[in-house]
């Protein structure tokens, strides 16, 4: 993707305007290394380990040393910032190339942690054999297979708390993520929370265009698995269940989201067709990779907001309820 386009899409999606000046886009091809799809087993060592060959070409193509800040940006982009001192900044969870960019490289790390790569909760998931989207039933089900991956589990969470330990400034995005940080990398003095920025203003200034004879529930958040769509799809289903016709008739289901890869592009499908096996497809909107404007108008038709990812990182919601049942 061309650095202009980069710079605009930032604009558009998030209304973050950046200056272009002192700034140098790197594209890095070695992205398939740390895609998930790599690793049908194993996948958490699998992205970690791939994560160092990334991490090498990046350190090739530019080599420590020029005085430069190095930062991790969405997909396969590397962003040089002309700086003082070398300084590489991980925004993508890639804990396994500290040492690399740290030993050889002789950079300062630092850090801004969205999501734990493995946290306490999914260690217990594993250990209690609950059923989850990083857990399957075949597993879960197995007293042996859920012991063989616990120990799995409890090895790399070793691993990912020395590699963690690399860095020398961390930044969490939420008190959740940053009690898992302190549990897994035990360096809470060097961690510090700063909440992601938002653009709240915008979000107020939204005019209310919500038909009264149309009730639009909106659910915003991206196509991958721990976001559970289909909880919402089959929750929708629920609700459908026990309305009128005439009920039924003024009710939508919208579904607003980014897809990184081709991977959640397959899961958009799957739930298109998951909501059409439930006789939903005429009460169902999905909206992909919408433009900042549109998300705002999309919100502004809408009446009701749902939320069913499990231990959400950034606070989204403010009240949980179980639609599981």
């Amino acid at each position: 993707m061309p650095s202009e386009e980069l710079l605009q899409n930032a604009f558009q999606k998030f209304n973050v305007r950046i200056q272009r000046k002192n700034i140098e886009f790197i594209t890095l091809y070695k992205r398939g290394w740390v895609e998930a799809k790599r690793y049908p087993y194993f996948t958490l060592l699998g992205q970690s380990t791939g994560s160092l060959v990334l991490g090498a070409e990046a350190i090739l193509k530019l080599v420590p040393g020029m005085f430069n800040l190095c930062v991790s940006f969405s997909r396969n982009i590397f962003i040089i910032f002309t700086f003082d001192s070398d300084i590489f900044i991980d925004t993508m969870g890639y804990s396994f190339a500290f040492p690399l960019f740290r030993v050889l490289g002789g950079c300062a790390i630092a850090c801004y942690v969205h999501y734990p790569t493995i946290s306490t909760d999914m260690l217990g998931q594993v250990s209690k054999r609950t059923a989850a989207f990083n857990n399957n039933f075949f597993i879960s089900s197995s007293s042996i297979l859920s012991q063989a991956k616990t120990i799995y589990y409890r090895l790399f969470a070793y691993i990912y708390g020395i590699t963690g330990r690399y860095a020398n400034a961390i930044m969490v995005n939420s008190s959740w993520t940053e009690d898992h940080i302190n549990r897994i990398w035990n360096v809470p003095l060097k961690t510090t929370r700063i909440y992601p920025p938002c653009d709240v203003k915008e979000f107020l200034d939204i005019p209310v265009e919500s038909d009264p004879e149309t009730l639009r529930i909106i659910a915003v958040a991206q196509f991958r698995p721990e976001k559970d769509h289909p909880l919402m799809i089959r929750s929708f289903y629920k609700l459908m269940d026990i309305l009128t016709e005439e009920e039924r008739s003024r009710i939508k289901l919208v579904l607003v989201g980014s897809c990184r890869n081709e991977e959640d592009q397959q899961r958009v499908e799957a739930y298109k067709r998951l909501s059409k096996h439930f006789n939903l497809e005429n009460h169902t909107e999905f909206h992909i990779n919408v433009e900042f404007d549109e998300l705002k108008h999309l919100l502004g038709e809408s009446t009701i907001g749902l939320h069913s990812m499990w231990n959400e990182h950034f606070g989204i919601s403010t009240k949980h309820y179980d639609l599981s049942d």
